[in-house]
């Protein structure tokens, strides 16, 4: 049997059209396997204090995955930005015991801070022995989605029937995966993003949409209510979709509320 030979790999997760996921959202988990024959060789967490740093210059250590702004008049370009690591940026660095070339699977899941919302992401890459792949950013594994985090209603919210009608308000906290901020002047604005509640009974086909708006008060913060009428009864859900309509990024966040009949 040949003898195994150091064989070095960075991994970082970066969110779609986002950042780096960093300390600051929790990081991700990284596995990492022979795809052939299951054997986990490594895994652990990616950490770091930084997401990356943003340039609107491409340099060799660049993501190739770059963040692209869509164009608000008066401006008729997209703003491209190239996302590129220092020596604080979240990621996993291992040493794989192989002694001859892998096919590796990678699996990444994350934001470890936003469980609602995480996503897991597998993908493949073969290594010889001896390689490294942890020069530029290193290998890259993009994680799609938003993190939705539905801040009103509180799940589980009674209200009393001689309260009705009742205005339930919707309050919705969206972000990209890596935790980053939507909001003009950002590179992720509150225009590329539709989000909505569609409200009905547990159980039955949902009955209303109300969509929800961006007023500027507080970054990634999207409100909206929709009125429970005097004579419903019973429980109820709302799904939150949000939507960013330049990667196709989706993200969701459930809750539920119900009336209480009076004593």
């Amino acid at each position: 049997m040949a003898a195994t030979v150091s064989t070095s790999i960075t991994v970082r997760v970066q969110a779609k059209g986002g950042k780096f996921l960093a300390d600051d959202i929790g990081g991700s988990e990284v596995i990492i396997r022979n795809a052939q024959t299951g054997e986990r060789l490594a895994g652990g967490l990616a950490l770091g204090t930084d997401s990356g740093n943003l340039s609107s210059t491409y340099t060799a250590d660049a993501s190739l995955s770059a963040i692209v702004t869509p164009a608000v008049p008066p401006a008729t370009e997209p703003t491209i930005q190239w996302l590129s690591p220092d020596a604080d940026t979240s990621g996993l660095t291992v040493d794989l015991p192989i002694s001859r070339p892998t096919l590796l699977a990678i699996t990444a899941c994350g934001p470890l801070g936003g469980l609602q919302s995480a996503h897991q992401v597998t993908t493949s890459q073969w290594i010889v022995p001896g390689q490294t792949l942890n020069e530029g950013p290193g290998f890259v594994v993009e994680l799609p989605g938003l993190l939705v985090q539905v801040m009103e209603p509180a799940t589980h919210l009674s209200i009393l029937s001689t309260d009705l009608p009742y205005t339930v308000p919707f309050q919705v906290n969206v972000t990209m995966m890596c935790g980053c901020q939507i909001a003009d002047g950002e590179p992720w604005i509150p225009c590329d993003f539709t989000v909505t509640a569609v409200i009905g009974p547990v159980g039955q086909p949902a009955t209303e949409t109300v969509k929800l708006c961006f007023p500027g008060t507080a970054p990634s913060l999207f409100t909206g209510s929709w009125t429970l009428a005097a004579k419903s009864s019973g429980f109820y859900q709302a799904v939150v979709t949000a939507v960013q309509r330049s990667t196709g990024n989706t993200g969701t966040g459930t809750v539920t509320f119900f009336v209480k009949q009076a004593s």
